[in-house]
């Protein structure tokens, strides 16, 4: 089954993924810099001043105004652009399962990066960085994904410190850095979102999440095991012991929300039982260029 049908696809065909110029690289792509180049698109003229590359002398204008001019140009940057999937095993839960929601939410910024001929690289993380896709810069290269993303199966557990650490280490450079997970870890993630940000890399977390993370049907005495270690806990599951869960959960949630604010990125919700064309727009929505 294609993860994302036509009408994905001809809606992703007309957006265009925001990246600063500091998260761009320095080779030619679908991203203008700040600064004038000898580049790919006319920006503006202005006066000759000596010192001036004399072939970029306006000789038209000149010969209208008898004034001298340059041409300048917009140079324009391709991106690195990382999709980092998170594949523990608590991305089984929900209805559909997150990861397949997760699948879809990576093969929709990837879709995006290649249409504008960005450096694509998708990779699967749980307790550290799985194998990761080659680099993918064409819509020819879109099938590819997608057959990779189906590929993966959910196990073990979360380590977004870890993942972030051989993340570093394997993927030198910067760019775009989109995080895919339920944050279904207790651990800190803004530590780890700081040396991204620090790296120079531009940040973006997408919350795959379900109704049974916030409010699970527990009560009564259980014995519970833990969908990524395996541990069991035996406790009386009560309305105060949820309520406190629920409190710690968005807690939880908040610090990481908060964190990507303090580093310039964003935090987004994408609850999978949404309908996923509305799921989209709202995912995507704060990483996207307006005109």
């Amino acid at each position: 089954m294609a993860l994302l049908d036509q009408a994905a696809q001809r809606l992703l065909e007309r957006l265009r993924l925001k990246v600063r110029p500091r998260a761009a690289s320095g080779d030619q792509g679908g991203h203008r810099s700040e600064v004038r180049a000898s580049g790919l698109e006319f920006a503006e003229r202005r006066e000759y001043v000596v010192g001036d590359d004399a072939r970029k002398i306006d000789w038209q204008a000149f010969a209208r105004n008898r004034t001298l001019s340059v041409r300048t140009f917009e140079e324009e940057h391709d991106a690195r652009v990382f999709v980092l999937v998170d594949v523990s095993a608590s991305m089984t839960r929900g209805a559909p399962p997150k990861l397949e929601v997760a699948r879809q939410v990576a093969a929709s910024f990837g879709f995006l990066g290649m249409n504008q001929v960005d450096r694509v690289r998708v990779i699967p993380f749980s307790d550290t960085v799985g194998r990761a896709t080659p680099v993918l810069r064409r819509r020819d290269d879109y099938p590819g994904l997608e057959t990779f993303l189906h590929a993966l199966s959910p196990q073990g557990a979360t380590s977004f410190e870890a993942s972030t650490r051989a993340f570093l280490q394997r993927f030198p450079g910067r760019g775009v850095v989109v995080v895919v997970s339920d944050l279904m870890e207790a651990s800190d993630w803004g530590p780890s979102l700081r040396q991204l940000a620090q790296r120079g890399h531009q940040l973006s977390v997408v919350r795959v999440r379900c109704e049974e993370d916030r409010s699970p049907d527990f009560h009564g005495e259980l014995e519970l095991c833990d969908a990524e270690t395996g541990d069991l806990l035996t406790l009386a599951v009560t309305k105060e012991l949820l309520d406190a869960y629920r409190a710690e959960l968005e807690a939880h949630v908040e610090r990481t929300r908060d964190a990507c604010r303090r580093l310039g990125g964003r935090l987004v919700e994408a609850p999978v039982e949404q309908p996923f064309d509305q799921l989209l727009r709202q995912v995507l929505a704060p990483s996207l260029e307006h005109p």
